[in-house]
């Protein structure tokens, strides 16, 4: 578990406390179980999606559209902390934590496209971050969803990071021996 808000860059909160408001109240009842609808689970209903599920997905996904704006106004201290708090949110969520129900779970059920949000957080991260910093929590981001998630998101944070975090990340992903289709 990589927790995302130990490496936040502290800045401007003017235009987004709101926000980190509503992103803590949301994590708080996610992790309290608010969206958490179990149901009786059988061949005929397996494809079911309890109405709390969708609801949990429709606000994570409102919440990181705005997240994305912040970033877009130049926010993007206050962007990095949103994103840090909803993607922690997400791990819990994909590795099982009752947060909500469904017989499959993963973040490809936000009823938006998850792209946008990955660059826009990683483009926040690059203005606002050291190398190490950065590395460190674009990693966990890259390895997420297999090879198409890592083709992404490393291609976006190699786009938009400076010459130090870009050297930094390319190190950490050979050290690794992540595999990307990218070559360097």
């Amino acid at each position: 578990m990589v927790c995302h808000r130990k490496f936040l860059v502290h800045g401007s909160r003017e235009r987004g406390e709101s926000l980190v408001g509503r992103i803590t109240s949301f994590r708080t009842d996610s992790l309290a179980g608010k969206y958490y609808a179990e149901f009786e689970w059988n061949s005929k209903n397996y494809d079911h999606v309890p109405e709390e599920t969708q609801q949990w997905f429709d606000l994570l996904n409102d919440l990181l559209a705005e997240s994305a704006t912040l970033s877009t106004q130049g926010e993007h201290a206050v962007a990095v902390e949103c994103f840090g708090l909803l993607y922690d949110l997400i791990e819990y969520m994909e590795e099982g934590e009752e947060i909500v129900f469904a017989h499959e779970l993963g973040s490809w059920m936000l009823p938006g496209d998850e792209k946008p949000y990955l660059a826009a957080y990683v483009a926040s991260l690059a203005a606002v971050s050291t190398p190490e910093i950065f590395t460190a929590t674009v990693l966990p981001l890259i390895r997420r969803d297999g090879p198409s998630c890592i083709a992404q998101v490393y291609a976006a944070a190699l786009r938009v990071a400076n010459k130090e975090q870009s050297a930094e990340l390319k190190a950490e992903v050979k050290r690794q021996k992540i595999h990307t289709t990218l070559k360097h």
